[in-house]
């Protein structure tokens, strides 16, 4: 089974410090132990940095108008993202996939817009919303360590790069790990392509229903934003029609998705009231060539 990999260079970086060196097995035993042996570092608040307008600008982008709508609702999500915390190293890391990948850079914006609404409305203003929105901020740093050749460009992936692909969730925690220690963005850049079993890497358990919530969001930006492989993005109405139906073939948690549902819906009553309808009414795209990765069916160790 897919639970682990070993490196075949050595990770470093953006500052080329040495994160792991070639020949280390990626595994959850040893992103564990690198979260035991991380130092304590600074933490630098958002609003020193140049992340903090771009993220919350996603507030008024007219496609997430129904979820960030309301006198109550903006106030409370943008103090949740203002409060994000990272070391200057992972800051880095952001600027350069900026710099370098905008649309992975916007992806990382819409998510944690999204996951900050979600937990909101599950949970109010807790005190580990801001801890989570960080999380989803750079839940998928291990998409840095991939060649750009590899990166999703529009066309077909081979078997080698589909496999490099699977690796990033298992790449970006034992970065994140090093860097921060236990942190719920370790977890996040682990299982946010878990999909219920159904996706990679392979789990001992399911992670909690917090870090769920960032798996969610992540599916749902992917889907209401451009993509080179479909003529367009699905609407709000749209993204959540697909993931209701992941919700049916088992390859999403319902009450996670149902949190979703409920943000959309104005977050009024009860979550657990929220009942998925049947018609699927939202927007998608006239032309959708996306293939979902196949993980490899075994540990390439």
């Amino acid at each position: 089974m897919f639970d682990r990999l070993t490196l075949e260079e050595d990770l470093c970086d953006v500052r080329g410090r040495t994160l792991g060196v070639r020949g280390l097995v990626v595994s959850a035993a040893s992103i564990a132990d690198a979260a035991r042996r991380a130092p304590r570092t600074v933490r630098r608040a958002i609003g020193d940095t140049f992340a903090e307008p771009e993220l919350l600008g996603v507030l008024d982008d007219p496609a997430y108008r129904p979820l960030f709508d309301g006198d109550a609702v903006r106030p409370a999500v943008s103090a949740a993202l203002r409060s994000v915390q990272l070391p200057d190293t992972l800051w880095d890391e952001l600027g350069a996939l900026r710099a370098g990948a905008p649309a992975q850079w916007d992806h990382a914006l819409v998510t944690t817009a999204v996951a900050v609404r979600m937990l909101l409305a599950a949970v109010g203003p807790a005190r580990g919303v801001p801890e989570l929105a960080a999380a989803a901020l750079v839940h998928e740093i291990g998409m840095t360590h991939l060649p750009g050749r590899v990166r999703p460009a529009g066309g077909p992936l081979s078997r080698a790069e589909a496999a490099a692909i699977a690796a990033h969730p298992l790449l970006g925690a034992y970065h994140l790990a090093c860097v921060l220690g236990q942190h719920p963005a370790v977890t996040a850049a682990q299982t946010h392509h878990w999909r219920c079993g159904q996706g990679y890497p392979v789990l001992a358990a399911a992670p909690p229903r917090s870090i769920l919530v960032v798996g969610v969001a992540s599916a749902f930006a992917a889907l209401t934003r451009p993509r080179p492989f479909r003529s367009g993005a699905f609407d709000a109405r749209g993204a959540a029609d697909v993931l209701v139906d992941d919700v049916a073939a088992g390859h999403a948690d319902g009450n996670t998705v149902k949190l979703l549902v409920h943000a959309l819906r104005g977050g009024r009553g009860d979550v657990r009231q929220v009942r998925f309808g049947h018609a699927r009414e939202g927007h998608a795209p006239d032309v959708n060539r996306h293939v979902p990765v196949e993980p490899p069916d075994r540990s390439p160790v």
